[in-house]
């Protein structure tokens, strides 16, 4: 019997082949005056190719002035850009697949920069916290000039061939803005009462009806609750009873389909989740809008396996499952769905990695598919007909990612790791609380090792003569690195661990004071850890802020579990002793020294690769090459695609 998932749906006139949907994403793949490139084509025809039945694209511009959100974005906002629109059209059409582009004004969520000005403009002069734009009220004239411009959108789009649009009144962008009381404060007739705060979005969906003559179909996203009390702001805002309300007026203007979002950018990590969030969170909010409309719903929920998704369906909370990075980590999801071959997708494990590349200004990536945002770099390779012998020297993200790459490549990895399994650090990271999902990257390359028949040997410390013996074309040493113990007074104390060691669980710290030096990611999760066993932690930081190099939305993930009675934080402070009972710190600013009582002490400094292992294995084949944390220190996105580059180019 066929899923629910693989079943036809219709979205208006617009029939899809089945229930999937990739969800709108931020891409940055454009050129930089925002017309289709190359790379637009192969990033979005993998995930057409992929089987996926309905693309939203990531947001695509209606002006090329105030409404930029950031570089190399998508835009539709002159004819001149049908052209190259149709390209990308025609590519996903040639696969199956339907197409909505997803057309947005960021806003006051905007970056002035990108604009050109210098202020971002919005319903009311309320800067953006998370932002922190100058910013500007718009006048009528204003707002009936982008109301014209979402329109003139929608209607490129259409001659361009896509299939509808989806109007993106979600995650606190400009639509959004008028829509909720936290950031309307308008006294004209586009604020104050509730019909007057649902005019901006009323007038655009009339709008982009009449330019487009009904011929395609129209989604609008809404974030059905704005979820600000979970950061401590106060209503009024889009709660869950206003969400509905607004759903169910948005519905009687006629649109198509209503795709069920949350959150803004002050509640980021409820729009975009992190690793702690269960799948299907959002079960009950999305079946709160379902059940009081009768146009498609289409909904994430922090999907990441077929069954969460298929029951979602089959309990009627939504009419679409849209799957957002988990087609970033496998453009086959849909195919495998298809295929009844869920065990051989290759899940997300919710890093956010491809977030944070975002935000530092990279075009989309993803940690575990290396060729995600590299289509048109990394294209598929027939099998070698000079196959060789590689060696790899460890099994952790870089080294697995390699072997799976020469296998299918035609080449004959053989994969030695020291430990009794394979995974490297992944195997200990996801031992702190709610990081379980890391596991899901370990069983794809277990799965991946088996049905290749990979050779593997574990649990055995490989030296360089056993390599030499080997008679190796090619070696990759892919060892990881290994924590920094800096040189002070106390180090080697008994009550002294690695942070190895704590997520190992080779120690039992139980109902102590914990000193943990490092507060980057590592360090916090560790103190997560040992909180679990009644244990009060004292983390210590030289820099100013906490976890000052990892991603925010991760550290806020983590400090938002991290008990506040158990956790004291003490940063521009350096270790600079250790003893008995105590470590003595310095801070940096003052000189001044202090004196702290402490049960143990957990280094949390970093890790650095082990050159002298390195080293050892620099003459044991004609090409050695160095891979992974082994050659630098990153993380797991940074691992696999070190691993991937070095495998392609053999």
């Amino acid at each position: 019997m066929s899923r629910l998932l693989t079943q036809i749906g219709n979205i208006g006139n617009v029939e899809i082949k089945n229930r999937m949907v990739m969800a709108p994403m931020g891409d940055l793949t454009a050129n930089p005056d925002g017309t289709v490139s190359d790379k637009t084509i192969a990033y979005y025809g993998e995930r057409a190719k992929g089987g996926i039945g309905l693309i939203i694209t990531g947001i695509v511009r209606i002006n090329n002035e105030d409404g930029t959100a950031g570089p190399n974005q998508l835009s539709l906002a002159h004819d001149s850009y049908i052209p190259g629109f149709k390209k990308l059209v025609d590519e996903v059409h040639s696969h199956g697949a339907k197409i909505f582009p997803q057309i947005q004004h960021s806003g006051r969520q905007g970056v002035a920069a990108y604009t050109g000005k210098d202020h971002v403009v919005a319903p009311s002069a309320i800067p953006s916290a998370v932002m922190q734009q100058p910013t500007r009220a718009l006048t009528k004239e204003e707002i009936k000039t982008l109301i014209g411009q979402f329109g003139d959108t929608a209607r490129r789009a259409m001659k361009a061939g896509a299939d509808g649009v989806e109007i993106h009144g979600a995650h606190g962008y400009l639509i959004n803005q008028f829509m909720s009381p936290f950031s309307n404060k308008r006294e004209d007739e586009y604020g104050g009462s509730f019909e007057n705060r649902m005019r901006f979005l009323v007038e655009i969906i009339r709008d982009v009806r009449e330019k487009t003559e009904n011929k395609i179909a129209v989604s609008v996203r809404l974030s059905v609750d704005e979820f600000l009390s979970t950061v401590g702001i106060p209503m009024p805002y889009i709660d869950l009873e206003e969400g509905i309300k607004i759903a169910k007026f948005v519905e009687s203007e006629g649109v198509d389909a209503i795709n069920v979002s949350c959150g803004t950018y002050e509640t980021m990590n409820m729009a975009i989740e992190p690793i702690s969030f269960p799948q299907g969170w959002r079960k009950n909010f999305i079946k709160a809008v379902k059940e009081v409309v009768k146009v498609p719903v289409i909904a994430v929920a922090k999907l990441r396996e077929p069954a969460v998704a298929e029951a979602l369906l089959q309990e009627g909370v939504m009419d679409f499952a849209s799957f957002g990075r988990p087609v970033l980590a496998d453009p086959e999801y849909a195919n495998k769905v298809i295929a009844n071959q869920d065990d051989q997708i290759r899940k997300c494990i919710s890093c956010l990695f491809c977030f944070e590349e975002l935000n530092g200004g990279s075009h989309v990536v993803c940690a575990v598919n290396p060729r995600t945002g590299f289509e048109e770099k990394y294209l598929p390779k027939e099998k070698t007909n000079d196959p060789k012998k590689v060696a790899i020297i460890g099994a952790g993200p870089s080294g697995l990612v390699a072997a799976v790459t020469l296998k299918e490549q035609g080449h004959n990895p053989i994969v030695f790791e020291s430990a009794e399994k394979i995974g490297g650090q992944v195997s200990i990271g996801k031992n702190p609380p709610k990081k379980d999902d890391l596991n899901w990257l370990i069983e794809y390359y277990e799965k991946k090792f088996k049905d290749l028949e990979i050779e593997l040997h574990l649990g055995n410390e490989v030296k360089a003569s056993d390599i030499k013996k080997l008679g190796a074309d090619i070696v990759m040493i892919a060892t990881g690195a290994k924590p920094i113990i800096p040189n002070l007074p106390g180090v080697d104390a008994n009550h002294v661990y690695s942070v190895e060691q704590v997520l190992k669980g080779e120690i039992d710290l139980k109902n102590s004071t914990v000193a943990v030096i490092g507060s980057g990611l590592t360090g916090l999760e560790t103190a997560e850890l040992l909180q679990v066993d009644g244990n009060k932690t004292l983390i210590v930081e030289m820099q100013e802020a906490i976890a000052p190099s990892a991603y925010m939305q991760n550290v806020l993930d983590v400090r938002s579990r991290l008990a506040e009675d158990k956790t004291e934080y003490l940063t521009s402070h350096q270790l600079i002793a250790i003893d008995e009972k105590n470590i003595k710190l310095k801070q940096t600013k003052t000189e001044n020294e202090v004196i702290k009582p402490v049960d143990a002490v957990v280094l949390s400094i970093g890790y650095k690769p082990n050159e002298l292992l390195i080293d050892s294995f620099n003459d044991t084949a004609p090409v050695v090459k160095v891979i992974g944390d082994a050659k630098e220190v990153k993380n797991i996105g940074k691992a696999i695609r070190s691993g991937y580059q070095a495998a392609y180019s053999i």
